[in-house]
């Protein structure tokens, strides 16, 4: 994640308080500046995520295109040796340094709230040109950013080998100017849709009519292991087993479960990105959440904290499925295995982090819900 102090420097986090504040303020006044600019980001290049992160291209490659024609935006460079704050990771865990052609869209803290360019999804290509050259980038970040640059408002930072590749000079991560960003055609699509590579700027969203949100839902139960009867089973790897009788949403749940088996918990992990997406790392609600994505109960845009899963589906525990939900936390059991982010029933009850625990815990305080029919 990139941040913006009073210098201008990026950096990978807040100094202060007060820098938040700067940082608000600063936005503020740049919505002042380009509200009809941003408006115009947002109508051209926000768009509804596929299935699968957009492609991208080989890692340690940056090829250099002709200038594009796209909107006029702030621009800042972040990283490098002169900018050691800003650490070589982006938001979800990918290596910018294999992965050099990076940007970061800036706007606030979180992938929810730096969102001035719409809220572009994680790997969203864009075509970044300065003077003579251009090239394709991909979004692996987000940060706060900073006020106005030469009038325009600041919306993205081109991580520092991208800036260099296209010719911006180097200035230990206090560059900033004006860059032209827009949406690439899809690759093989140009002919079939018409675009002219000096068209990509007026690509528009689909209708949100058009695109099923549980379309994209795992559904796929290939490789993952049964069991004889009516209970899920743990196995030596920390896996669940499925059980043989049960609806296949059931084993469609276990099956999304196995998927992130051990990751880290992190809090307010993995919101804010398609559901659809294996990320680094997950806190209670967002791991239950894909869970339930896995068995195309939720949209794959969905990302509520624990406290709105108190309103999931059905009151009172469900015999295949039953949520454990409060302000605070949120954990299910699944065919009588549990799902948590620790071992809360101590000894014997599995690993410590995020997976499957074969104990029952306390539900003191909790409120039990259930899908239907579940």
């Amino acid at each position: 994640m990139t941040t913006t102090d009073q210098s201008g420097r990026t950096g990978r986090r807040p100094r202060s308080g007060a820098l938040l504040a700067a940082g608000l303020i600063a936005g503020v006044a740049t919505a002042g500046i380009g509200v009809a600019l941003l408006a115009l980001l947002i109508s051209a290049l926000s768009q509804s995520s596929d299935c699968t992160g957009a492609g991208e291209g080989a890692a340690g490659a940056i090829v250099l295109g002709p200038p594009g024609t796209g909107q006029l935006v702030g621009a800042s460079e972040y990283g490098g040796p002169g900018d050691p704050s800003s650490g070589t990771t982006g938001a979800r865990g990918d290596d910018l340094l294999a992965h050099p052609d990076s940007y970061a869209e800036l706007g606030g803290p979180t992938w929810q709230t730096a969102t001035a360019m719409g809220g572009l999804s994680y790997l969203t290509p864009l075509r970044v040109t300065w003077a003579a050259h251009s090239a394709i980038a991909y979004k692996r970040d987000f940060g706060f950013g900073g006020g106005p640059v030469g009038g325009l408002p600041r919306v993205i930072d081109l991580w520092w080998q991208l800036a260099g590749r296209i010719g911006v000079p180097y200035q230990n991560g206090l560059w900033s100017g004006a860059v032209r960003i827009e949406r690439p055609p899809d690759a093989g699509a140009a002919g079939v849709l018409g675009q002219a590579p000096g068209e990509a700027s007026v690509l528009t969203p689909p209708a949100a009519a058009s695109v099923d949100p549980t379309a994209c839902a795992p559904g796929a139960l290939a490789g993952v292991a049964l069991t004889p009867g009516q209970r899920a089973r743990l196995l030596p790897n920390g896996l669940a087993a499925a059980p043989q009788d049960a609806p296949a949403a059931v084993k469609e749940m276990i099956a999304a479960g196995n998927q992130i088996v051990g990751k880290p918990y992190v809090y307010g992990a993995a919101h804010g990105l398609p559901l659809s997406e294996i990320t680094p790392a997950y806190d209670c609600s967002s791991s239950v959440e894909h869970l339930l994505y896995g068995a195309q109960l939720l949209p794959v845009t969905y990302g509520g904290a624990s406290s709105e899963l108190e309103s999931f589906g059905q009151p009172g525990p469900g015999r295949w499925v039953t949520l454990y939900a409060d302000a605070d936390h949120v954990f299910m059991y699944v065919a009588g295995l549990r799902w948590d982010t620790h071992d809360a029933a101590g000894p014997g009850d599995g690993s410590t982090g995020i997976g499957w625990h074969p104990l029952v815990r306390s539900s003191a305080g909790f409120v039990a819900r259930h899908p239907a029919g579940l």
